[in-house]
């Protein structure tokens, strides 16, 4: 599950009905379970990976940037991402996708947007 960085606010699953529209996109690459399937794996063997650390800590940008360059190393996941959503940047559907699995982990994150001198739009990070 997923907290604020205070700890008050707890969640524990998507709300379809509160979401913003872009979510859409994700639900749409939901159903394509080749590559759904593919990047899921990837996120899981990510967060089980940054468990075992001493301070488990996700910087999403980073990591996700990492997951799609060995995707593409191992499999044409990002050529045929594009081909099926053309208009769709893939870090920010994985990124939807690593949110959704820590709602559904056992463990509680710790949620906290984060914004680099520079950037435009947060990013997010995950901290035990």
């Amino acid at each position: 599950m997923i907290t604020d960085i205070n700890r008050k606010s707890t969640i524990s699953e998507l709300d379809r009905k509160k979401l913003p529209n872009y979510w859409s996109s994700y639900f749409e690459y939901e159903s394509d379970l080749e590559l759904f399937n593919l990047s899921k794996i990837e996120l899981i063997n990510l967060m089980e990976e940054k468990k075992t650390q001493e301070r488990p800590f996700i910087d999403s940008q980073i990591e996700l940037s990492n997951i799609l360059t060995k995707l593409g190393e191992k499999h044409n996941f990002d050529r045929l991402f594009h081909e099926r959503y053309p208009n769709t940047d893939s870090g920010q559907v994985l990124g939807m996708q690593l949110y959704n699995l820590m709602l559904k982990d056992t463990d509680t994150w710790v949620f906290c947007k984060t914004t680099k001198p520079g950037n435009i739009f947060p990013h997010a990070t995950y901290f035990k």
